[in-house]
């Protein structure tokens, strides 16, 4: 009976080693609609820009001094509505959330612009024209 413990106990110990994780990272724009989101900032503050992706990790996209624009790319694969950033390997990671806010306290103060995440909707890039205040940042789309 003691060695059936044992060798219960054995085995479960040693399950974790058995076990395999396969992460599969898909990479690269192959079957994604790119669209790119421009910011101008007609403010007085210098506004910060960033992105949360899956697992809430926040990637910064840039800072935009008063009279400055930023340019980001991102990608949409149409059929999921699933939309991505490309990191420097071409990973495709997998955007939440968008905002752009006063440097320093971007996400106090943010502006969240809406993804177009919609299935079976191509993507169409789309400016902005922000301005940040003490509290809060106001964006307005451009015509």
């Amino acid at each position: 009976m003691r060695i059936h413990w044992l060798l219960s106990c054995a085995v479960i110990i040693s399950a974790p080693a058995w076990a395999q994780e396969t992460l599969h990272v898909e990479r690269g724009t192959q079957g994604l609609d790119k669209f790119v989101v421009a910011v101008n900032n007609q403010g007085k503050l210098p506004l910060s820009c960033e992105v949360a992706t899956a697992h809430w990790y926040s990637v910064a996209l840039g800072e935009i001094a008063p009279g400055k624009t930023l340019h980001t790319a991102l990608w949409k694969n149409s059929g999921s509505g699933e939309v991505f950033i490309l990191n420097q390997h071409q990973d495709r990671m997998p955007v939440q959330r968008f905002w752009c806010g006063q440097q320093g306290a971007s996400w106090q103060t943010r502006y969240q612009f809406t993804l177009p995440d919609r299935r079976q909707h191509r993507p169409h890039s789309s400016a902005f024209i922000c301005r940040a205040g003490e509290s809060t940042t106001q964006c307005q789309p451009t015509s």
